[in-house]
């Protein structure tokens, strides 16, 4: 897989369509091309921006044209040896693209066009921090010793050094255990500050892929977000393991905490 490749596939990638043979050829060409990975953060910001903008003005499409115009030019002279390797009219394409997608989300509305189902794996991870985490339902005994959950998180070949790395910025490693999401076995860890408290989900990677389209990438790594009732999600992969981030006090929260995560893994 070459550049030119990744200027054609990098929206699909970011909308969470691509197949997954050739996400993970994707993958690896960003490892090795700075310079694409760098065009692929851009657009990852540039769609997660337009999203917002339709979000906010639903029914005027000419500020939503605007604002992606705006968003166009304001892109960072930085950027122009990498623009050179992406042809320019793909741009204005994508631009037009989400235009008009705009126009008829004004006319039908946000979630009919996206859909509302949910990925199971986000489901039960929604379901499972608010039974574990918000309500405190009885459920089976947590590990509360940070040397006994990083026992744990070796014995599914997680490496303990990075649960406890996660326990950044005020937070500490709470409690942890072993659950299940989409029938598969997730180390479920909570971190608290003492007022707030958020789970992350991790898993050795598997041949699967996380379902979602791409909000940012963070630290190379492409970030996913799902909201779901009062859970927000965001998750990534790393070339070792799954990563699932819920929050139930905002979005911007689990967004935030997925940063976190990221860049610490």
């Amino acid at each position: 897989m070459n550049c030119s490749d990744i200027a054609e596939l990098a929206p699909l990638y970011i909308a969470g369509e691509l197949d997954p043979r050739r996400a993970a050829e994707l993958d690896a060409h960003l490892k090795a091309c700075p310079a694409c990975m760098r065009e692929l953060e851009e657009e990852a910001r540039l769609d997660a921006r337009l999203r917002e903008v339709v979000l906010a003005d639903k029914t005027d499409a000419s500020r939503v044209d605007r604002r992606v115009r705006e968003l166009i030019a304001a892109r960072p002279e930085a950027d122009a040896p990498v623009i050179a390797r992406w042809p320019m009219p793909r741009r204005w394409v994508i631009a037009g693209m989400g235009i008009a997608a705009a126009l008829l989300l004004s006319v039908l509305g946000y979630s009919l066009v996206l859909g509302t189902s949910v990925a199971r794996v986000y489901a039960d991870a929604a379901a499972d921090h608010r039974m574990e985490v918000v309500e405190r339902q009885p459920r089976p005994a947590w590990l509360v010793d940070p040397a006994q959950i990083a026992a744990l998180a070796q014995q599914h070949g997680i490496p303990g050094s990075e649960v406890l790395a996660l326990a950044l910025e005020g937070y500490h490693l709470d409690r942890g255990r072993v659950c299940g999401l989409d029938n598969r076995a997730f180390l479920h860890l909570v971190y608290s500050n003492g007022t707030k408290e958020f789970s992350v989900y991790l898993r050795l990677r598997d041949a699967g892929r996380l379902p979602g389209a791409v909000r940012e990438v963070v630290n190379g790594k492409p970030l996913r977000i799902c909201d779901l009732g009062s859970e927000h999600i965001a998750s990534f992969e790393t070339t070792r393991v799954t990563a699932l981030v819920v929050a139930d006090d905002s979005a911007d929260d689990a967004l935030h905490f997925a940063r976190m995560a990221a860049a610490a893994l």
